[in-house]
């Protein structure tokens, strides 16, 4: 049976401004997350977020990442996932253990390349598109970079 919809009036955490919310569970729990959980107004949320991206985006365009282009939430999200995403393939170049010194050499010059795809991506679509990405998914992409350099 489907829970009734409640209404709460609480506070944003940040600027102290009541406002209301709506939460679908008990009464009881609605309750004890209108008390506990930290509330912010619709200004304060979207400042942060903001500060989040421009954060993000300066630390990503440090390492040679373009700015994302599409609307101010989706770069927001995509700028985020793109970190979530780029800690992945960090950890996946650091993580190999090579039998020889070619073998290193053709891992770096497979993940230059990975990179580089990576930064011609500038559309914040593309990076929301592949959020579910997993470590798997980068080292297959890797794997078929390293083979084509091989036939070369």
């Amino acid at each position: 049976m489907p829970e009734e919809i409640c209404s709460y009036d609480v506070r944003c955490r940040t600027c102290h401004t009541l406002f209301k919310v709506q939460l679908f569970e008990s009464h009881e729990k609605n309750l004890f997350l209108a008390d506990k959980k930290d509330w912010y107004c619709e200004k304060c949320k979207k400042e942060y977020f903001s500060k989040q991206t421009e954060k993000l985006t300066r630390a990503q365009q440090a390492i040679g990442l373009p700015e994302l282009k599409g609307s101010q939430k989706m770069v927001s999200w995509a700028v985020k996932i793109r970190a979530e995403l780029m800690n992945k393939a960090d950890y996946l170049k650091e993580s190999p253990k090579f039998e020889n010194d070619d073998e290193r050499e053709l891992s770096g010059k497979a993940f230059e390349r990975f990179f580089r795809e990576w930064q011609g991506k500038t559309d914040a679509k593309w990076w929301i598109d592949r959020r579910k990405m997993s470590v798997q998914d980068i080292s297959k992409r890797v794997e078929e970079i390293s083979e084509s350099i091989k036939k070369k």
